[in-house]
């Protein structure tokens, strides 16, 4: 009896802890110490990988064990940065690739598709005239009839236009299509697929400078709605740009707020495939930065990373009701991490960052319940 009697005690005095909600282990990655701006997606047979290594743009699969070869997607004078990087999507054999390129004094965008999982490629083309003005913050999503929906932050106005088209099986781009005329100038965008079609996230600009998320059909004209009213007044851009998952018609958004001057990362729920959203939950540990990233698992929760003091990649479980598995620190970093990439693959989910000795990989695995 004293023996169980001591054993409660230390249990409620916090000296014997349960186990952490998610295991998380390092990954070698193979491909060189030169390399930056990873971006990892699922292709349900474990994750693509996109990097860029000096001028190339390049990309692996990864299958949870063993890598693939390396393929080129694209060589040349691109331009990448922490926060508008290169990106890959897949949807079976079809690759879709986008870059940036300096045009003058401006940049142009750049896509390219394969048809053949990456061994060859279609020229590149892009979405805009090219002008010395700023386009980028690309967003692609692989569509059921092999095509795939493109989303851009468009310079050519004055004011910072989201636009949208659809690149064909051959690599061609359809008409654009103005889904909103006045945006956030320098935040990512973000695409899922929903039982009502496709849906684009990013940061809105009011006419009072208010900044929060809002969402799209990536359509012209379309009827855009905030996400949730954080009412955050913001006379500049701030590099934080939001991301959504979706599993039929359950969606999930994540991003970072600084309204009334309390920087957070919020995570919000929808049941009905993004139409209305449940009131956002809070997920930071009070010191965020930012730079989100979400998927959803089968038991509809949701796991998260960000940015924490500065330094931190970290992650967390939220569930639609709210419920909170504690912050855990994926990897701590001096250099610049700039935004790290997620996707989920069965129920493993692997994160990639940048480091000053090239890219960082690590798996996270939720514990099942």
């Amino acid at each position: 009896m004293k023996r169980l009697t001591l054993l409660t005690l230390l249990l409620l005095a916090g000296v014997a802890k349960p186990p952490a909600a998610m295991s998380i282990t390092p990954i070698a990655f193979p491909y060189g110490h030169s390399t930056a701006t990873p971006y990892v997606v699922a292709d349900g047979n474990g994750f693509d990988l996109s990097w860029v290594d000096g001028r190339t743009l390049e990309f692996a699969h990864f299958d949870g064990v063993k890598w693939s070869r390396w393929n080129r997607i694209a060589h040349g004078f691109m331009l990448e940065n922490r926060a508008d990087y290169p990106s890959i999507a897949v949807s079976g054999s079809n690759v879709f690739a986008q870059w940036r390129e300096k045009a003058g004094k401006g940049r142009r965008i750049r896509l390219s598709r394969s048809n053949d999982g990456g061994e060859t490629w279609s020229k590149p083309v892009t979405p805009h005239p090219v002008m010395d003005r700023e386009f980028g913050f690309v967003s692609m999503l692989p569509l059921a009839d092999g095509t795939a929906r493109i989303a851009w932050l468009d310079g050519r106005e004055k004011e910072t236009q989201l636009r949208a088209a659809t690149m064909s099986m051959s690599g061609t781009l359809g008409a654009e299509a103005v889904v909103d005329a006045r945006v956030c100038d320098c935040c990512q965008t973000a695409m899922a697929m929903t039982p009502h079609g496709p849906l684009v996230v990013y940061r809105d600009r009011s006419a009072d400078e208010m900044r929060d998320i809002a969402i799209a059909a990536p359509v012209a004209n379309a009827h855009s709605a905030l996400i949730h009213s954080d009412q955050w007044h913001l006379t500049g851009c701030p590099v934080n740009g939001p991301r959504i998952v979706a599993n039929g018609t359950r969606v999930v958004v994540a991003w970072y707020t600084a309204a009334k001057g309390t920087p957070a990362v919020l995570v919000s729920f929808s049941h009905a495939g993004g139409t209305t959203f449940a009131a956002p939950i809070r997920i930071d540990a009070g010191h965020a930065g930012g730079r989100v990233d979400v998927v959803l698992l089968a038991d509809g929760s949701a796991v998260a990373t960000w940015v924490e003091n500065a330094s931190q990649i970290v992650t967390r479980r939220v569930t639609e009701s709210g419920a909170l598995d504690p912050v855990q620190v994926v990897a701590t970093s001096k250099a610049a991490i700039g935004f790290p990439r997620i996707a989920l693959s069965n129920e493993n989910i692997l994160a990639a960052w940048n480091s000053d000795d090239g890219v960082h990989l690590a798996i996270i695995k939720p514990r099942i319940r």
